[in-house]
């Protein structure tokens, strides 16, 4: 990578000193009524602050107490920074100092007071995912707070390993942004009251949105991406410096990032900006490769598809090449916009190189349906050297001095496709200094990804499952007692649960405990399967094992029949002998 430009310093230090900013007006900026205002209250045992909980089990907590808050303060410090939807710390701390604003913003305090238990205490909260439940209620259907709230509520269902519930609560928070129109360019403008941090706060809301949506079919590998097709004016977001400090900037457009290559000089996109450029440049090289002409071939479309995915790394901004800031920091969104790109790369040309797939690999919920059968692709060394850089890129990026491995969950699946494709080039390709470094990576990734399974169940599973491919394509003995120190670790994260918060506040809920040691009950039912399949070479046995047979069977017979004659022979010359006598 370059040398990290000069200009990240102002970056860095508005970073790290945001400067104060005047408070929002004292007047509510949406015309939104909670039903929470005027209720009684009681000290609420469920935060390191005092607050005060109403009849309904609320906490109203003002600035001061926002700011001693240990569950919020891990929210921002891991969360926030992969998806910097909601209001900055101190910004929201301002507008909770506003009586009108306090009740709307109570049911998002209780999702992030969740999300940061789970990086603190590493364990899932049913008493605080019930006092989120309850207090969503309160709102009102068209505020946009809903949206973050099921956005952020949907998250942390998915990585606790309870799908369906996430996925209806994005299917809401889709569902309102498109009823208020949040993609429109006028909408953060006309329900900011002309604060600029509202206005950004609500830009940045509808962009969630969308890398949500893509991040989910991503995960789940399907194609229900629901806001792709929305024709959205709203601007891109700024930086995150900028949006800390509340000076927000004339945004720039969607029409002026497709029309950056003709810019003289960078414009300031942000790497927000560059993340949704990210998933735009994926979802057109996906419908190109989609496209069915009979009169192109697949090569052809994968070219298209390149040069949509290389001209979006070209064209990155000078101030956007080091995901790596000065101060040790990794840009969490540029980090999740090069592993989409990465990882779009090796999804379209694994299946037309020498990375073959396994059978084994249908096990794991991240891995994708190979090619089908057919002759050798035209230039399959081509597709093969994009699948092993774009795998070596990621590998930088998992590399990074930055430890512990924080990132977003919804990298995992990134991350897994890539180690798969990796394992495939253990087998066919690399041998040697090459092998050796290339089983290195792989403990690199099965590592990253443990760091992660450690606070999220699927996570979790998927690493179980990755363990599992990797046993299997490498040939390790997954019954010896002396495993190496790598296999012992295997089940570590897989032992993760989720449970129950413990304590007198803790209302009693059912979570299912993961039990990922148990994938396979037996991994005796997939020797027949694991064997890396090629179906020429496959009938080619076939054939020899039917010619053996038959030889085989035509000796014996002949066999049987000599033996039969020289007997019958020998029989009637005795006989002959005996009657002459």
């Amino acid at each position: 990578m370059p040398s990290t430009p000069n200009q990240l310093h102002d970056y860095m230090s508005a970073l790290i000193t945001p400067p104060e900013m005047e408070g929002p007006a004292t007047v509510s900026v949406l015309p939104y009524n909670s039903p929470t205002q005027g209720l009684a209250s009681e000290h609420s045992p469920l935060t390191d602050c005092r607050g005060v909980r109403s009849r309904r089990g609320s906490v109203n907590l003002d600035s001061e107490a926002c700011g001693k808050d240990a569950l919020l303060e891990a929210y921002y410090q891991n969360f926030h920074k992969f998806h910097p939807m909601v209001l900055p710390r101190l910004h929201l701390a301002t507008f909770l100092d506003n009586l009108s604003w306090r009740p709307r913003l109570e049911p998002l305090l209780s999702i992030l007071r969740l999300l940061g238990r789970i990086y603190l205490r590493h364990e899932w909260s049913c008493s605080l995912k019930n006092d989120v439940e309850s207090k969503m209620e309160w709102l009102a259907k068209a505020d946009p707070i809903r949206v973050q709230c099921h956005l952020l509520y949907s998250a942390a269902l998915f990585w606790q390993d309870e799908k369906s519930k996430s996925q209806s609560e994005m299917g809401k928070a889709v569902e309102i942004a498109l009823e208020l129109k949040m993609f429109e360019r006028d909408f953060a403008s006309t329900h900011s009251d002309q604060n600029p941090i509202l206005a950004e706060c609500w830009r940045r809301t509808w962009w969630m949105v969308y890398v949500f949506d893509a991040f989910y079919a991503g995960t789940l590998g399907s194609m229900g991406f629901s806001v792709v097709h929305v024709d959205a004016t709203a601007h891109l977001p700024c930086d995150e410096a900028q949006y800390e400090s509340g000076d927000i900037p004339e945004p720039n457009s969607l029409g002026e990032w497709d029309c950056r290559e003709f810019d003289q000089e960078d414009k300031p996109f942000s790497s927000f900006a560059c993340l949704v450029g990210a998933i735009r440049c994926a979802t057109l090289a996906r419908d190109s490769s989609l496209k069915s002409d009979s009169r192109k071939n697949p090569n052809d479309i994968l070219h298209v598809a390149d040069s949509i995915l290389d001209s979006w790394m070209l064209l990155l901004p000078k101030s956007k090449k080091q995901v790596m800031l000065r101060n040790g920091d990794i840009d969490e969104l540029l980090f999740q916009a090069h592993h989409l790109i990465h990882v779009v790369m090796i999804g379209f040309h694994r299946p037309l190189s020498d990375l073959k797939f396994n059978a084994v690999e249908d096990i794991s919920s991240c891995a994708r349906d190979p090619a089908p059968d057919g002759p050798t692709p035209e230039h399959i060394n081509v597709h093969t050297v994009r699948v092993l850089r774009a795998v070596e890129s990621q590998i930088r990026l998992l590399a990074l001095p930055s430890r512990p491995f924080n990132h977003t969950p919804f990298c995992t699946c990134m991350i897994s496709e890539g180690t798969l494709a990796l394992l495939s080039a253990c087998k066919f390709l690399l041998r040697g200094d090459e092998l050796a470094v290339a089983r290195d990576q792989i403990r690199l990734s099965i590592g990253c990804l443990k760091n992660l399974g450690a606070l999220w169940p699927r996570v979790a599973r998927n690493v179980s499952q990755i363990q599992t491919i990797a046993k299997h394509v490498l040939g390790i003995e997954t019954h010896n007692d002396n495993n190496t120190a790598a296999d012992k670790g295997a089940t570590g994260s897989a032992a993760h649960s989720s449970t129950c918060a413990s304590g007198e506040n803790d209302s009693s809920c059912e979570m299912s405990n993961l039990s990922d040691s148990h994938v396979f009950s037996t991994m005796g039912d997939f020797d027949d399967i694991c064997g890396w399949y090629d179906i020429a070479i496959i009938g080619i046995i076939i054939i020899i094992i039917i010619i053996i047979i038959i030889t085989i069977t035509i000796t014996i017979t002949i066999t049987i029949t000599i033996t039969i004659t020289i007997t019958i022979t020998i029989t009637i010359t005795r006989f002959t002998k005996k009657k002459a006598v």
